[in-house]
Order: C-alpha cells, then sequence, then structure tokens
C-alpha cells in the first residue's frame, strides 16, 4: 500500500500485519511463537495470542506481535534502523513518533531498538520495535498501553531473550490463522502475514508497478462496532494507507464469511478495488481487499468472487 508495488505489498505487512503488563520484572521460560521463528521468555501476563503472530496481555490491551519478511528484505528494513534520523522520518509516515535509537546486545550479535509513541483508540500507545535476521527478516513490535506496568527494562529483558530457529513453512502459518479460504486460479497463495492474514498473488515474484491482481484475506486485531457496515467499511478502507482517495462506485451489503458483510467496489489511479467485510459476534473484523489494473481485474474477478464464497471465520 504504497508508491504502487511496495504500497499494495504493505498492505499485508502494515495495514494487517505491525500492530497493536505486567508488574514486576519476572519472565516466563522460553516460548515458541507458533507460525514464526522466534522464541522469547514472555514479560508476566503475556500469553499467545489466537488473533495474531505474537503475545498480549488481555487485561491491559498491550501486546507483541512477530512479522517476518523475505531474508532480502532484511538490507532495505536495516537501514531504517540505522540512525534514530532515519527511523523518525520513515515511521512518522506511519503515525510513530520515534523519540530513542539504542544498541541492544543479544547473543553475540547486536540489534536496533526504537523506542516510540503512537496514537490510538485506547490512547497513546508507547512502541519499542527491534530488527533481527536469521532464515527471514524478523520485526518485533511492542505495542504497551500501560507503560507503568512494562517498563523500558522488561522490554529489554524480552529482547534480549530472543533467539531465531528455522522459518516456517506456508502450511505451518496457514495453521494459526483464525479464517479458512480456498484459493481459486490464477490466485495462488504467497505468504501468510502476521499470523492474521493471507496473501494471495497472480504472479510468482513481486510486481514492481503493483498492478498485478492480489487478494488479501486478514482479521482485525482490535474489537469493533459493526452496526453501522457502511461507516465501518468505508473506514477501513480509506485507512488503507495510499486508498484514503479511492472513488467509491459500488457498496452493498452481502452474506461474507459467514454471516451479514458489506461490499464497497472503488476506483483509484487506473487500479479496481474491491473490499468485503464482516464483523462476527467477537467484535474482531474480517475482510478481503481485492486490488488490480482496471482492465485486467475484470478477467479475474470470477476467481476473486470464488474465493470470497471461500472465507469462514474460524474462531
Amino acid at each position: 500500500m504504497f508508491a504502487m508495488g511496495q504500497r499494495l505489498k504493505s498492505i499485508a505487512v502494515l495495514i494487517f500485519g505491525v500492530l497493536l503488563s505486567v508488574v514486576g520484572k519476572a519472565q516466563a521460560a522460553p516460548i515458541v511463537i507458533p507460525g514464526t521463528s522466534v522464541s522469547l521468555e514472555p514479560p508476566a501476563g503475556f500469553t499467545i495470542s489466537s488473533n495474531f503472530s505474537g503475545l498480549e496481555n488481555t487485561q491491559s490491551g498491550s501486546s507483541i506481535t512477530i512479522n517476518e519478511l523475505p531474508p532480502e528484505a532484511y538490507e532495505d528494513v536495516s537501514t531504517l534502523f540505522g540512525t534514530e534520523e532515519r527511523a523518525t522520518e520513515a515511521l512518522l509516515r506511519q503515525g510513530i513518533a520515534i523519540e530513542e535509537h539504542t544498541l541492544l546486545d543479544v547473543g553475540e550479535t547486536q540489534v536496533p531498538l526504537l523506542r516510540g509513541t503512537q496514537r490510538a483508540e485506547v490512547g497513546e500507545v508507547i512502541k519499542y520495535l527491534t530488527l533481527f535476521k536469521g532464515e527471514t527478516t524478523v520485526l518485533v513490535t511492542f505495542n504497551i498501553v500501560d507503560p507503568n506496568q512494562v517498563t523500558p527494562e522488561i522490554v529489554e529483558a524480552t529482547v534480549a531473550s530472543i533467539s531465531l530457529t528455522a522459518a516456517p513453512t506456508v502450511e505451518d502459518k496457514v495453521s494459526q490463522l483464525s479464517f479458512s479460504f480456498q484459493a481459486a486460479a490464477p490466485f495462488s497463495l504467497s505468504d501468510v502475514l502476521s499470523g492474521s492474514a493471507a496473501l494471495l498473488t497472480t504472479v510468482e515474484t513481486p510486481d514492481p508497478s503493483g498492478m498485478s491482481p492480489m487478494v488479501i484475506i486478514a482479521r482485525g486485531q482490535n474489537v469493533v462496532d459493526g452496526r453501522d457496515m457502511a461507516n465501518l467499511s468505508e473506514r477501513l478502507l480509506r485507512g488503507t494507507r495510499g486508498f484514503s482517495l479511492v472513488e467509491i462506485v459500488r457498496q452493498a451489503t452481502v452474506d461474507f464469511a459467514g454471516g451479514s458483510g458489506y461490499m464497497i467496489e472503488a476506483t483509484l489511479d487506473g487500479l479496481t478495488v474491491v473490499q468485503y467485510a464482516y464483523v462476527p459476534a467477537n467484535g474482531r473484523y474480517i475482510r478481503l481487499l481485492a486490488t488490480g489494473e482496471s482492465g485486467v481485474f475484470v478477467d479475474v474477478l470470477p476467481a476473486v468472487e470464488e474465493i470470497v464464497e471461500s472465507v469462514k471465520v474460524v474462531d
């Protein structure tokens, strides 16, 4: 969801994926985060999330999320983490104000640790971000709602406990999703992101133009009010970075993911954008976002509709 190729690829990583206490210094024994290559000693009060790849404190609302990118992404991402100035410039576009850049010793290497703040519905969230290089590029994000419960010392101890194992298979990652779906040709599963989103593409390698058709299916991590689906759906779509200026051409109430959902069709800079959204009883929305160059998208629309029909929530 950034300058076309990057903009659309980043939908998966950033909008579905870098997300949104613990008293004392107690750290639990190391645990493996399902569907990832990461193991760590969680802060007290944090448990494995069923909503995304990572840990959450269900009482405070704080979370630790794991995002794994291809190994070749490390060079570019590590450049962002290289200095406070670079990180500040890049992350300010995501609404994150970086306040500190440090290096931590982890085993025999050093990893960067960024600290900043971000405004959210719950108020100001303290963010810590760190980057590891293994078989994949691993981005770990701490979203701390109550800084009195999760201190900088606890964050640093958690980061220092991180170790990496073999990268998970796509099948491993699919098993962690809280929804099911079936791909339909010409779409095939490209990757699973953050344990909460599936990316389907029609090409084997990234399209620099960002115009090739793609489908992303994702669960939201925060509870939302689904009583006004028309308003919520538009906010979700326009809140997707790069899509704030879409022109809506059609919208309707539809059946989606096992319930009464909402569909929006829109256009933007030669792209067709179709979004389906549904909010189940637990308030964690599911949505499918399909995009592609308008002249090509019409040819893959039957496949998109077949994928839409297959999506089901698994809670």
